[in-house]
């Protein structure tokens, strides 16, 4: 068995796909089946089953997905504090940060090296809903992000807020208006993020949907609103999206021909959050939470880590 065989093995449960599978890893579906076909006849169970969606796992696949989530996670995290180690870089203070938080991560950066100047900031690009993982892991040791569902292990406190808009074409009738209610959109072809990656977003823009007694005509594309593939679908005018946008921060890549309109509804507002282990007591991250209140006071962040 070899790391190869793992990561095809999680890559498939979690998309339910062996062709989504080999375009996210980069090989062809034929290998990615032999490797799965591999690990079957060493493990002598079936991992898969086929599906109405793809691929299903077995009964014995799901026992032993999570167990190949550790093995990965673990080597993911032993190869880096080697590599780190290596170029004297053992023990930054490593920073999850969610699509478009680069600014807010930074100005806390900036406030922690006065008083730290040889401190080592390792900022890490990383989906809200991987955050939490990733902390209790401890391949992270602090994270900005949207906020994701309540965790044991996890504490997070409020940050600052950011709000709905709507991204449209700049050609599109919409995009003349200086704010859009959700009633101005039920004919539009709305591009939507899998629930997987955002669960509570995605859920908040089906209930502005329904509190305004509409249904979304719900686009699937293989993008995730506000990056840039769908950043070329909404300016070629075939599909709108929402997005998220603060003083701080926004979840979109800015583009050419692309309008930001703000969505004028009620909850049509989202907390940013900072999260980190629960108990934690390094001083590292104490700092870090300490930078974040004197700067989002309105964050009313926790006085200390634990």
């Amino acid at each position: 068995m070899e790391l190869r065989h793992l990561r095809a093995f999680t890559a498939i449960a979690e998309l339910h796909s062996f062709s989504k599978a080999a375009r996210q890893l980069h090989v062809a579906q034929p290998p990615l089946s032999r490797q799965i076909s591999q690990l079957e006849r060493e493990l002598g169970v079936k991992l898969f089953v086929r599906a109405a969606s793809g691929v299903a796992l077995t009964r014995e696949g799901a026992v032993l997905l999570e167990q190949a989530r550790t093995v990965l996670a673990d080597t993911a995290g032993f190869l880096d504090l080697a590599s780190r180690a290596k170029a004297g870089l053992a023990n930054p203070l490593r920073v999850a940060m969610a699509p478009g938080m680069c600014e807010a991560v930074n100005r806390i950066r900036l406030h922690i090296v006065e008083r730290s100047p040889d401190l080592i900031f390792e900022g890490v690009d990383m989906a809200s809903s991987a955050q939490h993982d990733a902390l209790r892991r401890r391949i992270m040791d602090v994270g900005l992000l949207r906020h994701v569902a309540e965790d044991p292990d996890v504490q997070s406190e409020p940050l600052f807020t950011e709000r709905f808009v709507v991204m449209v074409s700049e050609r599109h009738p919409l995009a003349r208006h200086k704010s859009l209610h959700i009633s101005q959109l039920a004919n539009e072809r709305l591009l939507l993020q899998d629930r997987d990656w955002a669960s509570l977003a995605h859920d908040r823009i089906l209930a502005l949907f329904s509190a305004a007694g509409l249904t979304p005509r719900i686009v699937t594309l293989e993008a995730m609103p506000g990056n840039q593939a769908a950043m070329l679908s909404v300016v070629s005018g075939d599909v709108i999206c929402f997005a998220l946008r603060g003083a701080h921060s926004k979840s979109y890549q800015p583009l050419r021909g692309v309008a930001v309109v703000p969505l004028n509804e009620p909850n049509a507002e989202f907390e940013v959050q900072v999260a980190w282990r629960r108990g934690e007591t390094s001083a590292l991250v104490c700092d870090f939470l300490k930078s974040a209140r004197e700067l989002f006071p309105a964050g009313q962040l926790a006085s200390n880590a634990s």
